[in-house]
């Protein structure tokens, strides 16, 4: 083979394995459920409906049985104030953190909140502290085990973006919170309400959340229309 076929070859070869690595480089998972993945969600809120100022509010579920979204849910994302034809951005991170609370305050550090693993909070030389320890007790789940007696037991809180996504209440010496995230967002419009706080206790005016579906969704615009008469409807165009 002739020195100038060598050199061609070479070149072949070598753009091949630029094609690869750029495959590599692009090649993005097609389901969205707040595990690891490239890059954060931005939704677009816009009010395109009569109602100049509504305000409009965002939760999750816990899909565990016995949970109840108007007892249990957490109000995450709250948008007031959003004029006609306004807008607002908010993020979904793809993975969550895990973080325990008790008594006047006290807090552990927040970790990942990895589906699949087992956390436990523990207490060692350095005082009440959280742990990953081992496997959950399904793959589909996230698992916090108390391992320390405080008076009125720990409070275990999921969050995304820094903010209150779910959590359960009272998990008292050896018993364990479970966590199960869908890749679903729920939609609706508030009286009185403020992130953080229980549902239950906020001035609701939706009887039927809207439900935005996050599977295989980078990007989505969440737009309201509608009017006082006709009702008011929320709709999603996705990225």
């Amino acid at each position: 083979m002739n020195r100038k076929a060598i050199t061609l070859s070479s070149v072949a070869l070598a753009i091949a394995g630029l094609l690869l690595l750029l495959a590599g480089c692009f090649h993005v998972p097609g389901d969205f459920a707040f595990v690891a993945a490239p890059s954060p969600l931005f939704i677009t809120f816009v009010n395109n409906s009569d109602d100049p100022a509504p305000t409009v509010f965002v939760f999750a579920v816990n899909a565990i049985p016995g949970f109840d979204a108007l007892r249990d849910a957490i109000v995450w994302r709250v948008m007031p104030d959003i004029g006609r034809g306004s807008s607002h951005v908010f993020t979904v991170l793809p993975m969550c953190t895990v973080q325990a609370t008790w008594g006047g305050g006290n807090k552990t550090m927040p970790l990942a909140a990895e589906v699949g693993v087992r956390y436990a909070v523990v207490e060692d030389d350095t005082g009440i502290v959280l742990i990953a320890d081992g496997n959950a007790s399904q793959p589909n789940a996230i698992d916090v085990v108390s391992q320390v007696q405080v008076a009125g037991g720990l409070n275990v809180h999921l969050l995304n973006d820094s903010m209150l996504f779910l959590q359960e209440r009272v998990t008292a010496y050896g018993q364990k919170a479970t966590f199960v995230l869908e890749s679903t967002l729920y939609w609706g419009i508030a009286s009185d309400i403020q992130e953080g706080q229980i549902l239950e206790s906020a001035v609701s005016d939706t009887a039927d959340f809207f439900e935005q579906d996050l599977d295989g969704v980078f990007g989505a615009t969440v737009t309201l229309t509608g009017d006082a008469q006709s009702g008011y409807q929320f709709e999603v165009t996705n990225d």
